[in-house]
C-alpha cells in the first residue's frame, strides 16, 4: 500500500467514524493518562518502574489504533469480499477483476474503501516478499449504497498491465 493509498484509507475511516469508534479512542486517551499519572506517582518511589509504565502507556497509545480498527471493523462493518472473475485481456493490455463485496453487518453501507493488489503467482518466502511489491496496485472509494446482508457487484480495470506470467488478485475493503 503506497502512502496516497495510506492517507485516503485513514481519512475514510475518519470521516466516517461512529459512536463506538470515538467510544473506543476516548478509552485509549482515558486509559494512556491513568498509566502516565500512576507513572508519576511511582516516580517518587522507584524511577525505573515508572520508565516502564511510561514506555507501556506509550506502546498502548502507538499500538492500539490499529487493534480498534481492525476489531471495530470485524465486529461492526463486517465485509466478505470475493473475487468471482481475474481475466488478462488479449487484445489490450489490461486486466479486468470482478469482484463482490457482502455486507455481513447489521448497518448499510454508504462508502466502500478498495484495496486490490496484484501479485505474482508464487509460494512460501516469495509470495511473502512479492506481497511487498506487487505488480499493480489500485485503491478505490465506492459511494455506493449496499444494503444490510446483500451484496455489491463492482468490476476493476487495470490499464497498460503487461505482466505475462502467473498472477493472483487480492482485495480488501472496508466500509462505513
Amino acid at each position: 500500500m503506497n502512502i496516497n493509498a495510506l492517507k485516503l484509507s485513514l481519512l475514510t475511516y475518519f470521516q466516517n467514524f461512529e459512536l463506538y469508534d470515538y467510544l473506543a479512542y476516548i478509552w485509549l486517551i482515558i486509559t494512556f493518562l491513568i498509566l502516565i499519572f500512576l507513572a508519576i506517582i511511582i516516580a517518587k518511589k522507584s524511577s525505573t518502574i515508572s520508565l516502564i509504565v511510561i514506555i507501556v502507556a506509550l506502546l498502548l497509545l502507538s499500538i492500539s489504533p490499529f487493534f480498534i480498527q481492525k476489531k471495530l471493523n470485524e465486529v461492526l462493518r463486517k465485509t466478505e469480499t470475493k473475487i468471482t472473475s481475474l481475466k488478462k485481456l488479449n487484445f489490450s493490455p489490461s486486466l479486468i477483476l470482478e469482484t463482490t463485496i457482502d455486507n455481513k453487518s447489521n448497518k448499510d453501507f454508504h462508502i466502500c474503501f478498495l484495496n486490490i493488489s496484484v501479485l505474482k503467482k508464487q509460494i512460501g518466502i516469495k509470495a511473502y516478499l512479492n506481497a511487498l511489491k506487487p505488480l499493480a496496485n489500485q485503491s478505490i472509494v465506492i459511494r455506493e449504497f449496499i444494503p444490510q446482508q446483500s451484496s455489491l457487484e463492482y468490476q476493476i480495470v487495470f490499464d497498460n498491465f503487461e505482466y505475462e506470467g502467473d498472477f493472483n488478485a487480492t482485495l480488501k475493503a472496508e466500509c462505513y
